[in-house]
């Protein structure tokens, strides 16, 4: 019987420790399955910054939810440097959860070599992977973006790849994608939230026939009743504050559009996570040249979100690499705020331009000014995206994976 079934869930993180769109969206999965009264166990890697105390490799507990200890780990080859103990303890976890389905959300520092131990441990159960990021496909931080300028790129290549680790040589980048497509030979499902991300795995090399799209969705936001206003110029940046995000040519633009005396306010709301010297003195330099007009109001508990969002009239993504399905413009969607996004990869599939939320080219700060300042003067402009928001059920989210689950345990049954 379906109620039966029992799943492993795995993520490289934990959304008390960090509010990134993988963490949460896996997490959210995690409990509408143990809502509908499925057995779905959810384990996340931890490591020193969040349990300092335990032992790599080592399990521990997290409110209802499993941790795995991870301690040295290879960022390029995505390798656990961390010994064997790790192994121990899931061996321990599959033993005690005797899964039938294990979805991974990502395979960062959880380690590639997680598929074959799976795969020994518990050789009756299929594999899900959904691919959250391009940390596979890229060495540098999944990012698809050049070092040391930041211009994106459509995917990896041997000599590509030496643009940003120059030290490595040619056969070293094609060795880590011969290995990692090895590891992959493990999974029975990959699944895509956005077609350019579906792409990108494709041109790289995974089987056609084994990558789904599966698009994102967040629950909804219950907001107060707004309340109509002659200008919808309050507009707000939920995220990390970090170079790839866009946010320096965001604050660039703010600082234009105080130049010029324009009348609307900016929130940033989000945190610095270990931003290098250089970006956080840039960062420093550009907030003060925009402020008062723009503000930064730090890190926020997504249990505020709800509030905070309701504060502001539009929801700016201003990213430069190419998103795969930001959550918080599915959040921004759910509470009825029209976006001002890149139009560039997953976001230029969430936002349709004119019709849902306004596009602007990434890394241009003249364009995002005169965007900001021509959605502030329009309010009829912003009732009509209001209004047109796209609200994915997230009842049919949980569906579409409930029905992905089901086929390939039945699948692996009837082999």
């Amino acid at each position: 019987m379906m109620a039966a079934l029992r799943i492993l869930q795995i993520a490289h993180d934990h959304p008390d420790w960090t509010t990134g769109g993988t963490e949460i969206a896996a997490h959210d999965l995690h409990r509408a399955l143990e809502r509908r009264g499925l057995n779905s166990t959810f384990l996340a890697a931890a490591t020193s910054l969040q349990r300092p105390e335990a032992v790599a490799g080592s399990l521990g507990r997290q409110g209802g939810d499993v941790v795995l200890r991870t301690g040295g780990y290879d960022r390029f080859l995505m390798n656990r440097l961390d010994g064997l103990r790790w192994l121990d303890s899931l061996r321990r976890l599959v033993a005690d959860t005797r899964p039938e389905v294990v979805h991974l959300h990502g395979i960062d520092r959880i380690g590639a070599e997680v598929i074959p131990a799976l795969r020994r441990l518990a050789p009756a159960a299929r594999i899900v992977l959904t691919l959250h990021d391009y940390q596979i496909i890229c060495p540098n931080d999944g990012l698809l973006l050049t070092r040391p300028e930041i211009t994106r790129c459509r995917g990896a290549s041997p000599d590509g790849c030496r643009s940003c680790f120059p030290d490595l040589g040619a056969a070293r980048h094609a060795l880590r994608k011969t290995y990692l497509a090895t590891i992959l030979q493990g999974v029975d499902l990959f699944l895509a939230p956005s077609r350019f991300l579906r792409d990108r795995f494709l041109d790289w090399g995974l089987p056609a026939g084994r990558v789904r799209l599966m698009p994102n969705a967040v629950a909804p936001l219950a907001l107060m009743q707004d309340r109509p206003r002659a200008r919808r110029d309050r507009f707000a940046f939920f995220g990390s504050i970090a170079p790839h995000k866009g946010v320096l040519t965001l604050l660039d633009a703010a600082a234009q559009l105080k130049a010029e005396g324009a009348a609307l306010r900016l929130a940033l709301h989000g945190g610095l996570r270990h931003p290098t010297p250089e970006f956080r003195g840039a960062f420093d330099a550009r907030l003060a040249a925009a402020q008062p007009l723009a503000q930064h109001l730090g890190p926020y508990d997504r249990n505020a979100l709800a509030s905070r969002m309701a504060d502001v009239d539009w929801v700016v993504v201003p990213s430069l690499w190419w998103e795969n399905a930001p959550l918080v413009i599915l959040e921004a969607q759910a509470a009825g705020r029209p976006v001002i996004a890149s139009g560039v990869g997953g976001m230029a599939e969430l936002v349709r331009d004119g019709a849902t939320g306004l596009l602007v080219p990434p890394g241009d700060a003249s364009a995002l000014a005169e965007t900001l300042r021509a959605a502030a003067e329009d309010a009829p402009l912003w009732a009509r995206l209001a209004a047109s928001q796209p609200r994915a059920s997230h009842e049919a989210f949980v569906d579409a994976h409930l029905d992905v689950y089901r086929s390939l345990h039945e699948g692996r049954r009837a082999a």
